[in-house]
């Protein structure tokens, strides 16, 4: 039984993308693709949960391609090929806690428009073996279990996570785990493009 204060679940939850593309309107208002695969050179090693060694040079400028008539800006959180966060999310995860992250400015140009965004390139500095062995399912594509394991029914062994407020997953570099104190305050700044799973309803290949 929960003591009083306690909140019952997990404290921490899975960070996943909500592209405009996978939207429910998107038949009908469209959506915007960031072209983060072309010409990025220096963020290839932004996404394994370490200090990155690899650099951009000088200012990044990325094209945002709307479709089918897509008139809104581009997507608050991307973690492809360049890790991406808007602004505004920026703010939201650093006030809320989290000291982990590096950063460096990136423009978002709409290709149609002209219109310029601010955002930032980030290298979230947190790599945890966090998986619960005993309770979760999961298996290694070459046996060592770093970086690109499958993983389903992620169950999440919270002391290890020694109170990191963000951080990927040792086994699975793509997942990131964020604590229910980031979750509300996203919630509360109301940021459309990110999404919270249960680690237990969890499942990456």
């Amino acid at each position: 039984m929960s003591q009083v204060g306690e909140v019952a679940g997990p404290n921490y939850f899975v960070l996943r993308e909500a592209p405009s593309v996978e939207s429910e309107t998107a038949a009908e208002t469209g959506y915007m693709e960031i072209e983060d695969w072309n010409a990025t050179a220096g963020f290839e090693d932004w996404g394994r949960g370490r200090l990155a060694q690899q650099r951009p040079q000088g200012l990044i400028e990325i094209a945002a391609v709307p479709y089918g008539g897509y008139a809104g800006g581009p997507d608050e959180y991307s973690d492809s090929n360049v890790p991406l966060m808007s602004k505004r999310l920026k703010a939201t995860v650093e006030a809320a806690g989290v000291d982990n992250l590096n950063f460096h400015p990136v423009t978002l140009r709409n290709t149609e428009t002209g219109e310029t965004y601010d955002y930032f390139a980030f290298n979230l500095v947190g790599l945890v073996d966090s998986v619960d062995v005993g309770k979760s399912n999961i298996t290694s594509h070459d046996g060592d279990f770093i970086g690109d394991s499958a993983i389903s029914d992620l169950e999440v062994d919270e002391d290890a996570a020694r109170g990191l407020m963000m951080f990927r997953l040792k086994q699975k570099f793509s997942v990131i785990l964020v604590h229910r104190r980031i979750k509300e305050a996203i919630e509360r700044a109301d940021i459309p493009s990110v999404k919270f799973i249960d680690p237990g309803d969890f499942m990456a290949l």
